[in-house]
């Protein structure tokens, strides 16, 4: 993807960034262990082995995840603590749980993933034989309908000049510069930066391997020659800190700075975000601005600049081109001349 390169800030001398030491993932663990859900007091024994049987199917860690966390909530949600009792489940159960995730106000788009998850369990019984149809299938359970539009706010090209301009010359600000041009101009998602391997951005030159991406677990995309540099300038820095003479070809690229516990250890994207917040807010951005909005950008400002979609859509490496035009839909409101057609009537 051409996207003009940005005039950004010179780096410059001291201004610590706010710690990090909770956001940082242990030993860079996955986030599931993969042992299915934590026991509930009263769930019987039997179910937990169900669900767990069903999360262990799951190909990726992620999923096996969430799919734990959105089971447990269901589960509390409903009452049931028992195989018979989820095998007995009705359509209008699942339509009770869905109602009362809309009343706790979470979004359409999360309330649907929750769904998918149920649905997919519920699927598994089916096709095994234990239930004779599938109480949230979505003929049964409707989901909810998701906006066209995102619901993620974009930064313009000064805003993102700001907001990089507060890295300083510390490791900390280096780190966090180097950061943000990955999340600028790569498009990644705060889950690939944090898998980012030393390997993925120095086996094959001028391009970028991303890892566990969402809808292909490996793709690669080109690298911008100054995001290889400041990773480059930020790592030896770190490979100072941590005295060792190279960073080697499986080390993490991002690290959590924490002196207390989790110093070298690779970030969680829980961090990713918040250090993507605190830098926003130095910034003095007052917008709700998270990791996902770099990548909002990325697609507003390749568009305006003429990048046809779908090279935009390559490059963000998503499966259809429909979710691409999702951040762009306002851009393109305004654009439109129907109301400038219209006569006056004043």
């Amino acid at each position: 993807m051409e996207c003009r390169l940005l005039d950004l800030p010179l780096l410059q001398t001291a201004r610590q960034h706010p710690d990090d030491d909770l956001l940082a993932l242990d030993a860079g663990a996955p986030p599931s262990t993969g042992r299915g859900p934590a026991p509930e007091p009263g769930l019987a024994p039997e179910l937990r082995d169900l669900f767990r049987s069903f999360t262990n199917a799951q190909r990726a860690p992620r999923t096996r995840h969430e799919y734990e966390k959105y089971l447990k909530d269901f589960i509390m949600g409903t009452g049931i603590r028992t195989r018979d009792q989820l095998l007995a489940t009705k359509s209008d159960q699942v339509i009770e749980y869905r109602n009362a995730l809309q009343a706790r106000g979470l979004s359409p788009s999360t309330i649907n993933g929750r769904l998918v998850a149920v649905r997919g369990l519920f699927g598994r019984l089916f096709k095994s034989g234990e239930i004779a149809g599938n109480p949230a299938d979505a003929g049964l359970v409707p989901g909810l309908q998701v906006s066209a539009v995102s619901r993620t706010e974009g930064l313009t090209e000064n805003e993102v000049k700001a907001v990089i301009g507060t890295c300083h010359g510390t490791l900390r600000g280096l780190r966090d510069r180097a950061l943000l041009m990955t999340l600028f101009y790569e498009g990644l998602r705060r889950s690939e930066a944090s898998k980012l391997r030393y390997r993925d951005i120095s086996t094959k030159k001028g391009l970028l391997e991303v890892k566990g991406a969402k809808n292909n677990p490996y793709d690669t995309i080109r690298l911008r020659p100054e995001v290889r540099q400041a990773i480059e300038d930020y790592l030896e820095v770190l490979n100072r800190d941590l005295e060792r003479l190279r960073t080697g070809p499986d080390d993490p690229v991002f690290v959590s700075l924490s002196r207390l516990r989790s110093f070298g250890k690779r970030l969680a994207p829980s961090s990713i975000n918040e250090i993507v917040k605190d830098r926003v807010k130095e910034a003095e951005i007052g917008r709700r601005i998270t990791a996902h909005s770099l990548r909002h950008t990325v697609t507003t400002l390749a568009l305006a600049g003429g990048v046809p979609v779908q090279q935009v859509q390559r490059h963000l490496r998503h499966k259809d081109v429909a979710t691409t035009l999702r951040y762009d839909r306002e851009r393109d409101v305004r654009r439109n001349p129907t109301l400038d057609a219209l006569p006056r009537m004043d």
